[in-house]
């Protein structure tokens, strides 16, 4: 793993200089989740000084650095040719959403504090084909890929997060970028996220109150020729979660789930603080591509990862007596133990261009993925073979029609199409993709299979329209989801396969608007479903945002304004932390639930801060509610954070 390690530091940090060769011889993580949603007309508009590259750069010109003078980009708009820049977000509009659950528009769940396992609320459809790990509920928390932005800055650039909310949820993200000519940029950014327990254990008392710790740190460059016929682009990620996993509150005495959630001293069910779970991996990226012409470019991408998921039990005698775990297959009886090691190496080589409004890419690639569980003393691995195609044509600048294919030679297969205009969209997708290495193979102390489950099958149809005056917009949308062979983990936290398929119809509808100095946002969805019932999901969900705009002799902005949330009762699923999954159970309907967030956020110049009362209608609406089986939600509680931009 060391070795490993220097290796991708080396690549990182020689690419930028194999670059600079080159010269010399020739996009959202913390996007909102409604871009439709009013900006805050305020804001700094994008203005130019008529120069660019190095002689905006000149010390003797007079310029003042700030939003206007820097953009970004995904590497997504680099390999769709679209070179689109994206100005940093600088308004207040749902700036207070500052937990991960609600930077989602309330469609995820954890287990009641940021930093524990996700899942999603309603079933998504799988976005890569292949054979991967299946330990999935940290990874949200994690730098993606597709997501990472790359700069290009007039001056060093620095975005400054921090925030702080009831039990410990703190989170501080660091970033910083500059170009080192006009045509080099390099930066990092580092998060480090914590929360503590509010449920009571042995170290709790003794005052350990820690629940979890995560860091996160990437590195990211990217460089262009003067010509603009060659572009790199590359980053190294480091991801690291720590958690002492509680099992959700212990009922004692007769005590039932709903009367539980009438006390603020409940005791965790892992009593012994015996339970620890670790993920962490480290990630090499590199992408390039060279433009021979505007018709035949050639790009390459290379993915070199590195990861470990491990969980251990020092109480697993006495776990099992709770009946939390349903079997021991190991003799020894006082510890538990579950890793695995997971290495993937992956190269993509392709063409693509763009001729009047078509723009096409095809690709091979390869990859090559090996996992070993320590504890087994077993290996798998396997080299995969993948061809691609993507097309699109663009009509105008509001209308295109695009269509994309991937095959896993002798396996898998992806295949989508939409078509997107200013009135409506449409989008069509069928996916075959192979269960996980969690659903086909696992082994330690409390679960033990090895099978071979089929393809599963995962059809979507969504549409939506886009009807909007000035000041409001409305959006009604409907998705129907077909899945057959769907994988999944039963009542007793074993994976199964579902023989018939299953139907899922969701629809509803996003609006908002703006009316003098309020403004507003909303999302409703209704969903129901057909054929067995082994995905769990939520009739109702709705959420909505209600805010007033205040202005104080230019200086100070303000909006004061709540957040609303509704979800309607369902069998929620549990968590099982020695596979990291979530699971079916039958025992408990969690309650429907309205949560209310009362909030206020202030701009002065390039600092951005809000104060936050969450949950403030605990004891007037409803008691607290569970998030996931016996792991209820935060009381009602104080949050504030403050986001600075620099630009010098």
């Amino acid at each position: 793993m060391k070795y490993r390690l220097i290796v991708l530091l080396v690549l990182w940090g020689i690419s930028p200089v194999f670059a600079q060769t080159l010269q010399s011889a020739g996009g959202d993580r913390n996007s909102f989740p409604d871009p439709m949603a009013p900006k805050d007309p305020n804001a700094p508009k994008p203005a130019s000084n008529g120069k660019s590259g190095r002689a905006a750069l000149d010390d003797s010109t007079k310029m003042m650095y700030g939003p206007q003078t820097m953009s970004y980009f995904n590497e997504e708009d680099v390999l769709n040719g679209r070179g689109a820049k994206k100005s940093v977000d600088t308004s207040l509009h749902l700036f207070h959403r500052y937990l991960f659950q609600e930077r989602s528009g309330f469609l995820t769940a954890h287990l009641g504090n940021e930093g524990t396992a996700v899942r999603n609320i309603f079933i998504h459809k799988p976005d890569q084909i292949g054979t991967h790990l299946g330990y999935n509920a940290y990874m949200p928390y994690a730098f993606a890929t597709d997501e990472v932005k790359y700069y290009q800055t007039k001056s060093p650039y620095s975005d400054i997060e921090y925030y702080l909310g009831a039990g410990g949820q703190t989170r501080l993200n660091f970033t910083f970028a500059r170009n080192v000519d006009s045509l080099w940029n390099m930066g990092f950014e580092i998060q480090r996220q914590v929360s503590d327990k509010f449920l009571t254990d042995s170290k709790y008392k003794s005052g350990n109150q820690t629940l979890t710790e995560q860091w996160g740190v990437l590195f990211q460059t990217n460089f262009r020729t003067r010509n603009n016929r060659y572009r790199l682009l590359s980053h190294l990620i480091y991801f690291d979660q720590g958690i002492q996993d509680q099992g959700g509150l212990q009922l004692l005495n007769g005590l039932d789930p709903t009367t539980a959630l009438n006390y603020t001293d409940n005791g965790a069910l892992f009593a012994t603080s015996g339970v620890q779970s670790n993920d962490s991996f480290i990630k090499f990226h590199f992408y390039h591509e060279f433009i021979g012409f505007k018709g035949l470019q050639f790009f390459q991408r290379v993915d070199v990862e590195n990861r470990t998921a491990k969980v251990k039990d020092l109480d697993f005698a006495t776990n099992l007596t709770k009946s939390f775990y349903s079997k021991n297959y190991g003799t020894q009886t006082d510890s538990l133990y579950n890793e695995n090691q997971w290495q993937s190496y992956v190269h993509q080589t392709g063409i693509k261009g763009i001729f009047r409004g078509f723009t096409y890419r095809t690709y091979f690639k390869q990859r090559y993925w090996d996992v070993n569980n320590p504890m087994a003393g077993l290996q798998r691995n396997r080299l995969e073979n993948y061809v691609g195609l993507f097309l699109q044509q663009k009509f105008n600048d509001k209308i295109d029609f695009t269509a994309d294919g991937e095959y896993l030679v002798g396996s898998d297969y992806r295949l989508q199409a939409s078509f997107i205009s200013p009135f409506f969209q449409v989008k069509a997708s069928r996916t075959s993709v192979s269960p996980s290495i969690a659903q086909n193979w696992t082994y330690n102390a409390a679960f033990r299979w090895n099978q071979s489950f089929d393809n599963v099958l995962f059809d979507e149809l969504t549409g939506s329209l886009d009807l909007h005056t000035k000041n409001v917009y409305f959006r009604p949308t409907a998705t129907i989801q077909r899945i057959a062979n769907y994988a999944y983990f039963d009542t007793l936290s074993s994976a199964k396969q579902a023989g018939d398929a299953i139907g899922v119809f969701r629809t509803g509808f996003s609006a908002g608007g703006t009316f003098k100095r309020f403004e507003w946002s909303a999302l409703v969805l209704a969903n129901t479903k057909t054929g067995p019932d082994v995905i769990r999901m939520p009739s109702l969900v709705a959420n909505a945002n209600f805010a007033l705009n205040v202005q104080y002799k230019k200086l100070l902005y303000m909006q004061f304004g709540v957040d609303v949330q509704h979800q309607s009762a369902y069998f929620a699923d549990a968590y099982m932390p020695t596979i990291q999954q979530f699971h079916l159970q039958d025992r408990y309907e969690i309650p429907a639930f309205v949560q209310a967030d009362a909030y206020v956020t202030l701009r002065i110049n390039r600092v951005r801060l809000f104060f936050k009362m969450q949950n403030v209608t605990q004891g007037l609406l409803n008691s607290n509610y569970y998030t996931a089986y016996l792991h209820p939600a935060m009381a009602r509680s104080f949050g504030y954070g403050v986001r600075w931009l620099l630009f010098d």
